[in-house]
């Protein structure tokens, strides 16, 4: 009878692969190029509403960057974490994930050079220790300078880059290998290197967020920091790969046989768990700076709890926490696309609203409705370019893994 059953659920797989490789996506295979055009257009709109000014624009522009590398970095924390827990349910979402991580370092690498370029005009830089008299001001600072200089500030960020780029495509062409030659060897492979993926994933993550967000504020300090951005880019990465695979499955670009109820069910259940996370640090840090009360450390809430940014604040904290928090919490709201697809929509908002709220009050005590939604508008417009992208690569490559070994166990997956 098992032998019977095995038989049966493998012709069922072979048909489900058969539908998953012929997708119908007649009237709307220009997608792509429609999500590329409208992210563009909303971004330069964003820029317009946001400020009148280069610097203004500029500001805006490293929000931006951050939202993409976010998004980017949850979706290959997302791939090598299928690998290092060895898991099957998830194999038929992880060409998607896979698409966001290898098809978008290119993208974040060419995207940071007009940041490079604006740390040696002085007026126009995005940091203030890469004034040339900043030091010279700041004399209690002297020693941050063995760390925050422009050529080592470049050669991490060159590491971190080059390091991104290489894990996506590590995994993305191995497991695209497996799909012509079926050798079992590559998820080997792919499983073996992923601790040592998960290291230089914390190193680098570790480095670009004391680098790109907290030495906007160079006498700001916390050691907790890196673990609070690493939480919002999973939140960010796992928000934008449900949407990302509703809107493909809507399109006809992705099978729903490949990808049903139950994987969303389980994708929806990470997601609960790291906004808990991510409350869990956004708590820690700041009752730790609270209770430490040092000037050095509490400087970085103090423009935050006062002004709009004071709502800002409590927004995070209503909109980031407690309301996906509770509207999360049943079963029945996670196997539903509408419901999931309303909070990651929902929690990618406050996704971008966290990384607007770390960076925007270094320079301003106060913020305009206008730059809000201006702000709002350029980040859709670059999630609108993350979904051309990957969208581009469901029509270039399988949209799942054919041939990975534990093929049949994602398929046939349910949530017990």
């Amino acid at each position: 009878m098992g032998s019977v059953m095995q038989a049966t659920e493998l012709m069922d797989t072979n048909s489900t692969v058969q539908s998953a490789m012929n997708p119908s996506t007649t009237g709307v295979s220009r997608a792509p190029q429609i999500c590329i055009i409208g992210g563009a257009i909303a971004i330069v709109l964003g820029f317009v509403l946001s400020s009148s000014s280069p610097a203004g624009w500029l500001q805006d522009y490293l929000v931006h960057y951050t939202f993409l590398v976010s998004i980017t970095l949850g979706a290959l924390f997302f791939v090598f974490l299928q690998h290092l827990t060895r898991a099957g349910w998830s194999v038929t979402v992880r060409r998607t994930a896979e698409l966001m991580a290898g098809t978008t370092p290119m993208l974040v690498a060419v995207a940071f050079l007009p940041i490079a370029v604006t740390l040696f005009i002085d007026g126009l830089n995005l940091y203030p220790w890469a004034a040339s008299d900043f030091f010279l001001h700041h004399a209690e600072l002297r020693h941050k300078t063995i760390y925050l200089n422009i050529p080592f500030f470049l050669l991490r960020a060159a590491f971190c880059l080059a390091a991104w780029w290489w894990l996506g495509r590590f995994y993305m062409t191995r497991s695209l290998a497996q799909d012509t030659d079926g050798d079992p060897r590559w998820t080997l492979v792919m499983e073996k290197w992923s601790p040592a993926a998960a290291l230089l994933f914390t190193v680098t993550v570790t480095l670009a967020a004391f680098d790109w967000v907290m030495s906007l504020a160079p006498a700001w300090y916390s050691t907790i920091f890196p673990v609070y951005i690493f939480s919002g880019c999973v939140v960010g990465g796992l928000a934008g790969l449900i949407l990302i695979l509703l809107l493909a499955q809507a399109l006809g670009f992705l099978s729903h046989r490949v990808v049903t109820v139950e994987h969303y069910h389980d994708l929806g259940k990470l997601l609960f768990g790291f906004v808990i996370f991510w409350g869990y640090i956004a708590f820690s840090q700041y009752m730790l700076i609270w209770y430490g009360n040092i000037p050095e450390e509490s400087q970085f809430y103090l423009p935050r709890q006062q002004g709009i940014w004071l709502y800002v604040s409590l927004g995070l904290v209503f909109g980031h926490l407690l309301i996906p928090l509770v509207g999360m919490m049943p079963r029945a709201i996670k196997r539903n696309p509408w419901t999931l697809g309303f909070f990651a929509v929902w929690l990618l908002v406050f996704h971008w609203l966290d990384l607007y709220w770390l960076i925007k009050p270094n320079w301003h005590p106060t913020v305009g409705p206008l730059s809000l939604i201006g702000g709002i508008l350029g980040g859709v417009g670059v999630f609108g370019i993350v979904i051309a992208i990957v969208l581009k690569g469901l029509t270039r490559y399988p949209p799942i893994p054919v041939r990975d070994p534990r093929l049949n166990e994602a398929i046939h997956h349910e949530v017990v």
